[in-house]
């Protein structure tokens, strides 16, 4: 294929009439031009990737976009070959992700068809680099894989390179495309050449195969399946990894069989329990096991457990583990640098598990560790947090050992960098706790008011420590509304919660509303009605204070419902931010009957609206708005609007995020005493879930969060199944 056939498929687009992430798509065709510059590559293909294709998003520029960039790299026109296969085997893999989930959109589903069927063009185009050497060559083996059908020369292509010897990176990707498309490559295999034979097991696997003998052969050739795997499969960065993503069946047999793991195939071992509740028993197992070796590292292992399902064995090892370590470490993410404690990450761990031997743990991490100030304990499996932080998020218990440790580690010098200095999480940890058992921390947080001047203040004002008003007021010098406010609670001067408005509120006006004193001051009250506004507010935090307001306005002015139902309905109506919290103030005035019939009759006409319609936003539809209405209906007594399949919907879509499970857990309760259709229909979704391989998605670690989810999931359904 030459230049002119390239630039005539390019022309025969009207780019203007489709879009990409950034708008039109007219600035396309450009890009792939200069797909041909030694000096302009790069910045094509940054642009293209970007645009087309970002974040794997699919619009209706991509397809059209990626086939002229094939039609490009084919004829042998771009100046970095290698990166443009690899755009292109990114086209697949975002392809093969779309085709993954359950698209009730009619205008997504066609993008994913588009998309698919552009992938045989795509194959087509490429096809000539077979011949050729280097990962663009494999790259467009493995595209011809990708069209999932191949026509008799594609095949004979395929066929007579993967014949070639020496057998190397091209061989190996046609035998793995044409294993994958179901072709008989004996003939290939006939001389036994090991990169060849491992290739045919690796794409057996990764299409889901679980035969003894491939399993059996990866293991023995494990150093020669990590260097096979990159060259047959796109995007394997570690072979544990991607091995757990495709076939969790096989990479829990495969790395429980391994005789020396290392830390990838641990990590591979985690991913099997994250990913696949079906085999996440065996691979815990395995887990367990090298734990308990004497020679395992517990920072690694407790690395992985946390990450496990909290069963007795998992936490009994990581109170087991947690006595080993001996002092903390550091850890990056990008380039920043954060001091870490196994201990602390382990005693999290036994805290979400409701084991009360979690104290201990990360009592002797604050007493020993001399970073313990800064320390960042992990609450997901790529995420840390500060430790206070964490803590407080957590409803951590107090603990005499631990006021020990934080007081000890608050006495330490600061970290030389102040972004790494945590003392004031762990003042807000201590402000979580009741007064009486923090006592004898007073005079560390006192001392620290000059350091994290906030976090003390509030938490002097929050144990009603009078005795430090002075050095509050001092500190109040600086001006910072928390501190003002801080200096207002305690000493419950008008004047001084007064002088708390004139200061900068940017971010502060909800402590504000809910720990002002006189909820009768005019002034007070006028600025309540500022925050309001006349219509909901851009931000969500915005729109929370916009509801704290209302609920004071009209706690001291039952007339103010009706000024302010215009604000609090256009919130509702939204469907995004603090949703469940404004439709509960609104049943809470319409029980009080504070809304006029009109708004009356407008109330439940909107709960219905959202229980019937989408609302979305860039991201798709709104989750939250219709589980919440839904609720809110059967509330009142009311029936819930819209067919049996959208009450489905809105239960299944619910259960599945990660932000409104609870209430589309809440929701599914609530159906028990539904009609039987909606009940059964309901229950038949909620079973597949259930019984389902695939874990929930969470806000932390997924497979604790799935079986907590589980957990409460189980009984809903057996109710919801009774005849």
């Amino acid at each position: 294929m030459n230049s002119v056939h390239w630039s005539t498929h390019l022309a025969e687009v009207d780019w203007p009439t489709l879009e990409h992430a950034y708008g039109d798509a007219s600035d396309v065709p450009g890009w792939i031009e200069a797909l041909a510059g030694a000096e302009t590559v790069e910045e094509s293909l940054h642009e293209l990737w970007a645009a087309v294709l970002h974040q794997g998003t699919l619009y209706d520029s991509t397809a059209p976009a990626m086939t002229s960039i094939a039609a490009v790299l084919g004829a042998r026109q771009t100046a970095d070959a290698e990166s443009t296969a690899w755009l292109l085997l990114m086209f697949d893999d975002a392809v093969r992700a779309y085709e993954e989930v359950e698209l009730d959109d009619v205008e997504t589903a066609a993008l994913v068809r588009s998309a698919r069927d552009s992938l045989t063009q795509i194959a087509a185009l490429v096809r000539p680099l077979i011949v050729d050497d280097g990962s663009e060559a494999a790259a467009a083996a493995l595209l011809q894989a990708a069209a999932r059908t191949a026509d008799s020369a594609a095949l004979d292509t395929l066929a007579a390179r993967a014949s070639a010897r020496p057998a190397e990176q091209v061989e190996q990707a046609c035998v793995a495309a044409l294993t994958t498309l179901g072709v008989d490559v004996s003939a290939a295999l006939a001389d036994g050449d090991p990169g060849l034979v491992m290739a045919a097991a690796l794409a057996r696997i990764a299409a889901g195969g679980t035969e003894t003998t491939d399993l059996d052969a990866l293991v023995a050739g494990w150093e020669l399946a990590v260097e096979v795997a990159p060259r047959i499969a796109f995007g394997v960065g570690n072979l544990p990894e991607w091995l757990s993503e495709v076939n969790p069946e096989a990479s829990a047999v495969v790395l429980a069989a391994l005789p020396a793991p290392d830390e990838t195939t641990i990590a591979g071992l985690v991913d099997v329990v994250i990913g696949s509740r079906r085999n996440a028993p065996a691979a815990v197992r395995r887990l367990l096991a090298l734990a308990a070796l004497p020679e395992a590292r517990p920072e690694a292992m407790i690395a992985a457990l946390r990450q496990c399902p909290p069963i007795p064995e998992v936490c009994d090892l990581l109170v087991a583990l947690a006595e080993r370590v001996t002092g903390g470490d550091t850890s990056a993410i990008g380039s920043s640098t954060f001091d870490t404690d196994a201990r602390a990450d382990s005693a999290l761990a036994l805290l979400r598990a409701g084991d009360g031997r979690w104290a201990r743990p990360m009592a002797q991490a604050l007493l020993t560790n001399p970073a313990a100030r800064g320390l960042m304990v992990a609450t997901s499996a790529s995420g840390r947090s500060a430790l206070g932080y964490a803590l407080v998020r957590e409803h951590a218990p107090s603990a005499t050992m631990l006021i020990v440790g934080i007081r000890q580690a608050l006495r330490q010098q600061p970290p030389a960098d102040p972004s790494r200095d945590g003392a004031g999480h762990l003042i807000e940890l201590l402000a979580s706790w009741p007064a009486e058992t923090t006592a004898e921390a007073r005079p560390e947080v006192q001392a620290l008011l000059a350091v994290a001047p906030k976090q003390s203040a509030d938490a002097l004002a929050t144990w009603g420590d009078t005795a430090s008003i002075d050095r509050v007021r001092e500190a109040s010098v600086s001006g910072d509304a928390t501190v003002l406010l801080a200096l207002a609670r305690l000493t419950k001067d008008p004047e001084d919660f007064r002088r708390v408005l004139d200061a900068d509120l940017e971010h502060k006006e909800s402590a504000v509303l809910a720990h002002w004193a006189d909820r009768t001051d005019p002034r007070f009250l006028d600025w309540c009605r500022s925050l309001v506004g006349a219509e909901a507010a851009t931000s969500d935090y915005q729109r929370d204070n916009q509801l704290a307001s209302l609920r004071i306005l009209v706690a001291f002015d039952a007339g103010e419902a009706a000024t302010g139902w215009p604000v609090l309905r256009s919130i509702i109506d939204d469907g995004r931010g603090p949703i469940e919290e404004a439709i509960g103030l609104a049943l809470e005035w319409r029980a009080q009957q504070l809304l006029l019939p009109k708004a009356h009759n407008d109330f439940e006409a909107l709960l219905a609206d959202l229980v019937v319609t989408d609302r979305k936003n860039y991201n798709g539809p709104l989750i939250k708005a219709g589980a919440a209405a839904a609720i809110a209906l059967l509330d009142l007594g009311l029936p819930l609007p819209g067919t049996p399949a959208r009450i489905v919907k809105i239960v299944a879509g619910a259960v599945t995020d990660r932000w409104a499970r609870d209430l589309g857990l809440r929701l599914a309760e609530r159906l028990a005493a539904a009609p039987a259709t909606v009940r059964r229909d309901v229950a038949k979704k909620l079973r597949s879930l259930v019984d389902r391989d695939e874990r929930f998605d969470s806000s932390g670690d997924t497979a604790v969060e799935d079986e907590r989810a589980l957990a409460r999931l189980r009984p809903i359904l057996h109710d919801l199944e009774i005849d």
